[in-house]
């Protein structure tokens, strides 16, 4: 059996969608886990055939990727998961040490601080440590998560909800992508995954009491936790997410993140 490589983010803002692939247990499917700078590194590579990738990552190469236009990662508003610890307010910070574990996220902060901010330092170590030396750090993932449940810092931003805020727009962090070369040889696998994340996200939509219970039992997060975390996530990629995509890529072009863009803004 030919195998279609798949990366799955280990953190709790995907497990929705990849509970429902394992429930599905498709056999044509092997998973490897990691966070979002490591699979978009192995896709890239030709170590994984298709992943959710950082958007910013797929922009960056989306002449060596196929999109996969069923299903992404997007908050429109307040995410929690995606945070600015600061010592100083939102519109004081300059100098950010920032997770070395997502693209997107990091892109999206360039954007929102603009020209004042100084070059960013790759966060190493403790957190409120690097608070010593500089006005903000920027979490992602699970890591935000229980920063924002212990804080460290005398302030915290959410960059989903700061982009929604200035935009009106829905902030798309992750997306769907397969490499140009599984897309033209394997069109069929690809179409099977593209249903299963479809079913899987309607899965979720229907039952999300089970899906919360069972990844409170994967994840160091009680249930009454995660309830409201997942519900300000969306896993749909419609027009609102792609013209929320558009407008973040037509964005990190101007702030110098990006080339250009693979998209037309809506």
């Amino acid at each position: 059996m030919n195998l279609l490589r798949v990366g799955r983010i280990c953190a709790l803002n995907m497990y929705p969608l990849f509970h429902g692939l394992e429930r599905a247990a498709d056999p044509r499917l092997v998973f490897t886990d990691g966070l979002p700078t490591t699979l978009n590194r192995m896709v890239l590579a030709d170590q994984l055939d298709v992943s959710a990738m950082s958007s910013i990552a797929y922009a960056r190469h989306a002449d060596r990727l196929r999109l996969l236009p069923v299903a992404s990662v997007t908050a429109a508003g307040a995410v929690d998961s995606i945070q600015l610890f600061s010592r100083v307010p939102f519109e004081r910070v300059r100098t950010v040490a920032v997770t070395p574990h997502s693209a997107t996220s990091v892109a999206l902060l360039r954007v929102l601080l603009g020209e004042r901010a100084a070059p960013f330092t790759i966060l190493a170590g403790d957190p409120a440590a690097a608070l010593d030396a500089h006005d903000g750090v920027l979490l992602i993932a699970d890591e935000a998560l229980a920063a924002l449940r212990n804080p460290f810092a005398p302030h915290h931003t959410d960059l989903a909800e700061e982009w929604h805020r200035r935009s009106g727009l829905p902030m798309v962090f992750a997306v769907w992508a397969a490499r140009a070369d599984t897309a033209a040889a394997r069109p069929a696998a690809l179409e099977a995954l593209e249903r299963d994340l479809v079913q899987a996200r309607e899965s979720f939509r229907a039952d999300p009491q089970a899906v919360i219970a069972a990844a409170a039992e994967r994840f160091p997060f009680p249930a009454d936790f995660i309830a409201p975390y997942l519900g300000r996530l969306r896993y749909e990629f419609g027009p609102p997410e792609r013209a929320g995509l558009a407008a973040f890529l037509d964005a990190a072009v101007a702030a110098g993140e990006l080339s250009a863009s693979p998209l037309a803004a809506a």
